[in-house]
């Protein structure tokens, strides 16, 4: 799959004055390509259609260390999403659980309730959401200290369409495509009800407009990779002229970072790890320098970079 890069893709920090990632000057919209083989063990992104997942296949994807992102059957294709109606349903389908273990603990209600809105919230009707690793850690118990209570909705990426707004909602209408991360900390008092359901309730400041040219499915691989791939550049002081190499450059946090490190960022030279049956991806992700860590150790390469940003972990 291939899209655009916008300026429409959040950034670290989810205040409205900084709700986009940095565009360089005088420059056309950059091609950003989406990984289409299945997520290995780093964090790339496949969409699938919902309508072809049994509760078994859910379960296993959110007990993975890779993402996974499933479009809702409600949709005739995952590139549109027609709302008919304002009206919203008292109950919707929901993936939830009510004890902390592995996948087993996951179950479909049929009958979950719909998310109360507050004044700065909008409601939306989700047509893709995303597991992450953290929704794994979090089902698994390792964050009971500060998470919310049980029983929950996993599921924190999402992309849908605004069906509902709240009375302080400015910027947002009915109809609006939207993506994003749906809790501002993800450790720290996340919401209950997660974006693995039909509907999911947002803070207006964490969403942006989907590009057109992004489907849904590719919209709501995007927030949590994207970011993470951009707070580390950022975190390790990146900038215009310096060169940075990519450990695990063919997942979804390695191959965002490897094009906002050259599209973005504006480093010389970009390098990136990656196993030989990838190498020709990070090629085409237009990376300098290709290394088959089958091949070659990267720590034993002569060549020096100004920052090393691991995606392997």
């Amino acid at each position: 799959m291939q899209a655009f890069l916008s300026s429409s893709i959040p950034a670290t920090s989810y205040s409205r004055s900084s709700l986009f990632l940095p565009q360089p000057p005088h420059q056309a919209p950059v091609k950003l390509v989406f990984p289409s083989s299945a997520p290995q063990r780093g964090s790339g992104a496949v969409a699938a259609d919902a309508a072809a997942r049994t509760r078994r296949t859910a379960s296993e994807a959110a007990g993975r260390s890779g993402r996974c992102v499933a479009a809702s059957s409600s949709s005739s294709s995952p590139a549109t999403a027609a709302v008919a109606t304002t009206e919203v349903p008292g109950v919707m389908k929901a993936w939830v659980y009510d004890a902390y273990g592995d996948a087993s603990v996951l179950k479909l209600d049929e009958a979950a309730a719909v998310p109360a809105l507050a004044d700065d919230q909008v409601l939306v009707k989700v047509v893709a959401g995303a597991l992450n690793p953290v929704d794994a850690k979090r089902r698994a118990g390792k964050f009971q200290a500060t998470d919310s209570p049980l029983p929950t909705v996993p599921g924190y990426d999402m992309a849908g369409v605004v069906v509902k707004v709240g009375s302080q909602v400015k910027n947002l209408k009915e109809g609006d495509e939207v993506y994003g991360m749906i809790s501002e900390k993800p450790l720290d008092g996340p919401k209950q009800s997660g974006s693995l359901a039909e509907y999911t309730a947002v803070e207006e400041k964490l969403l942006a407009l989907k590009p057109k040219v992004l489907d849904f499915a590719q919209a709501a691989s995007l927030p949590l990779a994207v970011q993470t791939a951009n707070g580390g550049l950022d975190r390790a002081g990146l900038s215009a002229g310096k060169s940075v190499l990519v450990l695990g450059g063919a997942g979804g946090v390695g191959s965002l970072a490897i094009q906002l490190a050259k599209h973005v960022y504006g480093a010389s030279k970009v390098a990136a790890t990656a196993s030989t049956k990838k190498i020709e991806l990070l090629k085409s992700l237009g990376v300098d320098v290709a290394i088959d860590y089958t091949k070659d150790s990267f720590e034993e390469l002569t060549d020096k970079y100004d920052v090393v940003l691991d995606a392997v972990g």
